[in-house]
């Protein structure tokens, strides 16, 4: 076989900028499993390995099924439910300290990319990576950590080879910077009481300019994504609290509850106490 040289000058524009750091890593496997609503502080990685299931990520309804991957930038609320019918099987990783070139430091993915992945070809690949992993942090053997990251880097590159096809990464780093920093804004103070006007100052571009090219990358307007963040941590302190539904609407940022109630029917179709007693009644028929 002919040696292959690999030249000084590098040509390849996929790069970490820092290594990634390894949080956890496991498996699931059930006939039924329901992940309840959630937000991390970090990157998760999840690839179904058998059956399908419905996956609620940033307040859109995903259908997964074998060989997809998920993807959860920080700050992302999301929620798993596998479909009844078969056996169910996943297996799944936490990251952190991420920096990939051109992408936002903390993301794993730019946030112009579909958080639901087909594998396709590479379906092997990364379902190898991931078990290396898992066999990895669970033997803690020597040289493990090492191991453990080298496997994670590769996996992100062949996570980011799929994007690729799709999306063209190379040609769109760096590109939209306001969109991007906006969406991060937003999802860093969306508890507190923000106006466009507000992010437009602290970014330097006007109100308009802003809304235009968070509404043409995003697909949406900063006003709109930011009632849907909110919407999303409602839902799961409602789930998985019980403080009083005017405590909840002050936590996401509404001093008034009714106008809370009224956003929140509006995009649930529910109301705050309905929601949550729904919530209430699912996880007493599943126990």
């Amino acid at each position: 076989m002919p040696k292959i040289e690999i030249p000084y000058s590098k040509s390849d524009q996929f790069s970490f900028k820092r290594n990634p750091e390894l949080l956890f890593a496991g498996q699931v496997v059930d006939e039924f499993f329901y992940g309840p609503p959630q937000i991390h502080d970090y990157c998760e990685i999840i690839y179904i390995v058998e059956g399908s299931g419905e996956f609620i990520i940033g307040g859109k309804t995903y259908e997964l099924h074998q060989g997809d991957v998920a993807i959860y930038n920080p700050g992302v609320p999301h929620e798993e439910r596998s479909r009844a019918s078969g056996p169910f099987k996943v297996i799944y990783c936490g990251v952190d300290n991420l920096h990939i070139d051109g992408v936002p430091q903390g993301m794993l993915l730019p946030p112009y990319v579909d958080p639901v992945i087909s594998c396709e070809k590479y379906a092997y690949k990364v379902e190898s990576y991931l078990s290396e992993i898992l066999q990895e942090c669970d033997s803690q053997v020597l040289g493990y950590e090492t191991l453990s990251t080298n496997l994670l880097m590769s996996l992100i590159t062949v996570i980011y080879r799929i994007v690729d096809v799709k999306h063209q990464f190379q040609s769109l780093k760096g590109k939209n910077e306001i969109a991007l920093r906006t969406k991060h804004f937003i999802d860093k103070n969306y508890t507190q009481s923000i106006s466009l006007k507000d992010i437009a100052d602290t970014l330097y571009v006007s109100q308009h300019y802003l809304s235009h090219l968070f509404k043409k990358e995003l697909g949406d307007s900063p006003f709109n994504y930011l009632i849907s963040r909110r919407i999303e941590e409602a839902k799961r302190l409602l789930a998985n609290s019980d403080s009083p539904v005017h405590e909840v609407a002050s936590l996401v940022g509404y001093g008034n509850e009714k106008y809370f109630s009224m956003l929140f029917k509006k995009v649930t179709g529910q109301t705050p106490s309905s929601f949550r007693d729904q919530e209430r009644n699912d996880q007493s028929n599943k126990n």
